[in-house]
């Protein structure tokens, strides 16, 4: 869990786990999903976790320089996130998958929504909070990456004809 005294490397590892469940929610969802547009979009969100995997995975490294006992690559497949993006508990999302079937696009949509909204205020919270400069920093820079998601989803919100 990500604390005020969470170094840097130990919070590119938290939020490299987080991004991953969040990317395998999407994933789910995307194949839950009744319409195209809204597998389209789940895909599109599961494409920019991974590049937000991408981005710590890069960042990671070149501070290390690559000198860890087990490979990136290696922890990439080994590593089983327990939390997604904003500390959601990775069991909660199993509940939400099985309502998709339930609910319209609009409401799959709302979830995601609030998801990243959860995600951004988490980010917020821990830059805010972390005595490290450089968390703050990475802190800074994915919640810069969660406004775009949060503004992807409400402009499909509203070419859906659901308003703010």
């Amino acid at each position: 869990m990500l604390t005020e005294k969470t170094g840097l490397l130990e919070a590119m590892i938290e939020v490299y786990t987080m991004e991953k469940g969040t990317r395998e929610f999407y994933e789910r969802a995307a194949g839950a999903a009744y319409e195209e547009v809204t597998r389209r979009a789940f895909r599109e969100l599961a494409r920019w976790e991974g590049e937000h995997m991408g981005y710590i995975q890069y960042l990671y490294q070149a501070i290390t320089e690559d000198r860890e006992l087990m490979s990136f690559e290696e922890f990439k497949e080994k590593v089983r996130p327990e939390a997604l993006e904003g500390g959601i508990p990775a069991g909660q999302t199993e509940k939400w998958l099985e309502e998709y079937t339930f609910i319209d696009e609009l409401g799959a949509l709302i979830v995601a929504l609030k998801m990243e909204a959860r995600s951004f205020a988490f980010y917020d919270e821990v830059g805010k909070k972390s005595k490290d400069p450089a968390v703050k920093a990475l802190m800074d820079e994915l919640k810069r990456r969660e406004e775009g998601h949060i503004k992807y989803l409400k402009d499909l919100r509203m070419k859906l004809g659901e308003t703010p």
